[in-house]
């Protein structure tokens, strides 16, 4: 499994704003956590537009198991759950 450095780049190269179609700079991306192979990236582009993404390390990144129903329904129960406070929940991490 490759590093972060190199996720990081990865993700540089493929990524874009889907507001303004700008790419980003590697101090514009925010690794926000990871859930078993899911990453949460917060980006922010020179223009000011905050996107979330959620991507798998899947493909290139080789994931050592395949995502299964119960994966999908524990995002869908952590999300379910969430009260949209990002602030609190970076804050709250370790």
């Amino acid at each position: 499994m490759p590093n972060l450095h190199e996720i990081i780049a990865q993700i540089q190269k493929e990524l874009y704003c889907p507001v303004c179609g700008k790419n980003y700079e590697v101090g514009e991306i925010h690794v926000r956590g990871l859930f078993d192979h899911t990453l949460i990236i917060q980006t922010v582009c020179a223009n000011g537009h905050m996107t979330l993404f959620m991507t798998t390390l899947r493909g290139k990144f080789k994931a050592e198991s395949p995502i299964s129903f119960d994966d999908i329904l524990d995002i869908h129960n952590a999300l379910k759950q969430f009260d949209g406070d990002f602030q609190k929940l970076w804050n709250n991490q370790p």
